[in-house]
């Protein structure tokens, strides 16, 4: 038996028992149940019921409709959200994702049988009591990602299925059962059907598992890697066999994968990827280029401010090594400013000084400063600064 506890659990409870005393049946379902058994935390639960979208739209006072169509409606239940759909099998998936044909059920291990792995197709109802047609509870037990019924079929249905067996092998650190495995090498051209948002939602969890080698090598020998934007000429690269589990960032991760790329930022973009990441991204590739060459000195370590730390982890991993901070973080120590905004002087400062108008020179002045300043030449000083520019003007 399962226990419900937490806040958000036991208020899907109440969202489940409400059902139930409207004469349905109610359980609640998906990665949540699937969590739960391996004694994860849990935020977001699902549920799955016998009665129809305006059923459920006639038993609580907030209900959003946000897939009437496909039977899933979402309760807001005393300030939290909690999607309910209706028990339903799915047919002829003609875009490779949804379902052209749905029928409403009545039964719970019938809509179990619609879903991906096994360990993802179990339930739970209002007493804590498992339903596991399909044998997801051991499979969990042994660690083995298995697809409910024909693999084949599963992955011809949605092919980003195969991206998420990978993600959980990497999270969960599974094992891919044998026929599901094949069944991925041969399905593998199908991922050029899928929009490259939904791959990048799975693929950036992937990279973030504690697996993540293991599932990298599978990404190249199941073929995946030729069906993911930007990767099909990237095989030996992947094939290095670096520790990706070091890398504890977003950016980092997307830094390593763009490393000694071409083009990073074209890659990236690829991938769908927001310009605020890219601009931390290529702050911290920037970064390692300059330290490949100079090393970690008072100059570089101030350049990647505040992305030091990630650019070391970065290095770390592409120089197949233990990243270290010590020395990084003694320079960081003895730094006279971290940051151009901590100069003594402003722009104000410079034209008030020289009587001069506005232009270019004053940017390039303050960078001439800044550089100085970092360099222990110049005191961060509005005195000093000022008398530095007056030789410097003389010179």
């Amino acid at each position: 038996m399962i226990q419900f506890e937490g806040e958000t659990a036991k208020k899907s409870l109440k969202v489940m028992r409400t059902l139930k005393n409207a004469g349905h049946d109610a359980y609640i379902v998906g990665g949540a149940v699937r969590d739960l058994i391996l004694g994860l935390p849990v935020s977001d639960f699902d549920l799955a019921s016998s009665a129809h979208p305006n059923e459920v739209m006639k038993l609580f006072e907030k209900v959003i409709p946000t897939g009437v169509q496909h039977g899933t409606v979402t309760v807001i239940f005393e300030g939290e959200p909690f999607e309910v759909t209706t028990f339903r099998s799915e047919d002829n998936y003609n875009d490779f994702r949804h379902p052209s044909e749905i029928t409403f059920l009545n039964r719970i291990d019938e809509d179990l049988a619609r879903r991906d792995f096994t360990m993802n197709s179990m339930a739970i109802g209002e007493n804590g009591e498992v339903v596991d047609p399909f044998g997801g509870r051991e499979d969990l037990k042994r660690g083995v990602i298995r697809t409910v019924g024909d693999p084949d079929e599963r992955f011809s249905e949605d092919p980003l299925r195969m991206l998420r067996a990978l993600r959980f092998l990497s999270v969960f650190s599974f094992r891919f059962e044998e026929e599901t495995l094949e069944a991925i090498k041969k399905s593998a051209p199908l991922l050029s059907h899928i929009a490259v948002e939904r791959m990048t939602v799975e693929f950036n969890k992937l990279l973030a598992g504690p697996a993540v080698v293991k599932a990298l090598k599978l990404i190249v020998d199941t073929g995946v890697y030729a069906f993911l934007p930007g990767l099909a000429d990237r095989k030996a690269y992947l094939e290095k066999g670096m520790d990706v589990s070091i890398l504890e960032s977003k950016e980092e991760r997307l830094a390593w994968l763009a490393n000694d790329h071409d083009d990073p930022t074209t890659f990236l973009k690829g991938w769908r990827h927001s310009n605020d990441v890219l601009k931390k991204v290529n702050k911290i590739l920037s970064t390692i280029e300059k330290v490949k060459i100079e090393g970690w000195n008072r100059e570089t370590v101030y350049f990647a401010i505040p992305y030091e730390k990630e650019s070391e982890r970065v290095l770390a991993c592409v120089q197949n090594r233990v990243p270290t901070y010590e020395n990084i973080d003694q320079i960081a120590l003895d730094l006279p400013i971290t940051s151009s905004n901590e100069l003594a002087v402003t722009g104000e400062d410079l034209l008030l000084w020289t009587g001069q108008k506005p232009g270019p020179w004053v940017g390039e002045t303050l960078e001439r400063i800044e550089q100085g300043v970092l360099k222990e030449e110049i005191k961060n000083e509005k005195t000093s600064i000022k008398r530095w520019l007056e030789y410097w003007q003389t010179q």
